[in-house]
């Protein structure tokens, strides 16, 4: 698939929690296998976090939302969780593992916790038709 970038500047945030009983590197090749090589640092709180402003850590779930037919959900997510230049997503993080994007409409649907992905652009509405267009 043929992806058109997205022309404007878009800054993209993951956030993940790490359980004391989780293997630290399993958790950053779930968020590599949907993000790619985005670097993700602890944090003081047991979370992970990384941030890029390259929109190509968004290409799998660009191509995932299309081909599982999920964009009527996603779009309606990123509408409803937008505030300013930023809208987030989670990501169950366990179907991230086998590089699935699996989007989730609670915290709680993922058992271990999400995946947090946020992005922020000052050009959100067009970020949203770029990923989900209707």
């Amino acid at each position: 698939m043929k992806i058109q970038p997205f022309p404007y500047q878009i800054k993209v945030k993951i956030q993940v929690i790490v359980n004391p009983s989780e293997d630290v590197e399993k958790i950053k090749d779930a968020v590599r296998k949907i993000f790619g090589d985005i670097i993700l640092n602890p944090l003081n709180n047991g979370m992970l976090q990384g941030e890029s402003e390259d929109q190509k850590c968004l290409y799998i779930i660009y191509e995932q939302v299309r081909a599982r037919q999920i964009m009527g959900v996603v779009r309606r997510l990123l509408i409803e969780n937008s505030s300013g230049e930023c809208t987030w997503l989670y990501l169950n993080r366990q179907a991230a593992y086998v590089g699935v994007v699996a989007i989730c409409e609670e915290e709680t649907e993922s058992p271990l916790g999400p995946i947090k992905l946020e992005i922020c652009t000052p050009k959100i509405s067009e970020f949203i038709d770029w990923l989900v267009p209707l």
